[in-house]
């Protein structure tokens, strides 16, 4: 179980690094695709999901960061793929698979949402979703799929049974108790698993309620 803190503006190796080792020692097989998902919009998923990538690229591993956050995309605008094809142009049969997987680094590959107009028509319920992720496990090690909050509960859901589970972004200064812990319900009665939390913009302990929660 993953739990740590984590302050975007201020990138730490030392920080995510033991977050890695943790992942990695669960009990069960090699985790194969990694959600991460946040309790609110703005907690900083991208970002995280963008670091953990790297730092797994940096392991000699075969990593590639999947955009499912398809209402507010990011990763074409930061990895300079603007107007390629993407998670959605795949999804509805727009653009071949490996026509959406674009190389950003040695052993590390961005597939970015996609265009407006596959992500207008998109769904990530459809079936050659799970299809798609079944062509990833035999080209990489690892998968990170940047999701939306699990607020966005429709999304969640649909990638809840397709991914091994999932890393919950926790806005440290901006999210109550109360809405922490609720949204940790919905997203096991979506069918997700949560394999850890990181606490957003600190570098405070996790508090012993998240914790006991994660436990």
């Amino acid at each position: 179980m993953i739990a740590a803190s984590y302050d975007p503006a201020v990138p730490d190796r030392a920080v995510l690094e033991p977050a890695l080792v943790q992942l990695n020692r669960r009990e069960g097989p090699p985790l194969r695709r990694i959600g991460v998902t946040a309790v609110q919009a703005g907690d900083g998923v991208t970002s995280l999901s963008r670091q953990l990538a790297g730092l797994y690229a940096r392991r000699d591993l075969d990593v590639v960061l999947i955009e499912a956050n398809w209402a507010k995309p990011a990763l074409a605008a930061a990895y300079g793929l603007a107007g390629k094809p993407g998670f959605a142009d795949i999804v509805v049969g727009a653009a071949a698979p490996l026509d959406g997987v674009h190389p950003v680094a040695d052993g590390f590959h961005v597939v970015p949402a996609g265009t407006a107009a596959a992500i207008r028509e998109a769904g990530l319920d459809d079936a050659r979703v799970e299809a798609f992720l079944g062509l990833v496990d035999q080209r990489y090690h690892l998968a990170i799929l940047d999701c939306a909050p699990i607020g966005q509960i429709g999304d969640t859901a649909a990638l809840g049974p397709l991914v091994d589970g999932f890393v919950v972004v926790v806005g440290a200064e901006r999210t109550r108790r109360v809405v922490a812990e609720q949204a940790m319900r919905d997203l096991e009665a979506a069918g997700g698993t949560a394999l850890g939390v990181v606490l957003n913009r600190t570098r405070r302990p996790i508090p012993d309620w998240l914790y006991r929660r994660l436990g």
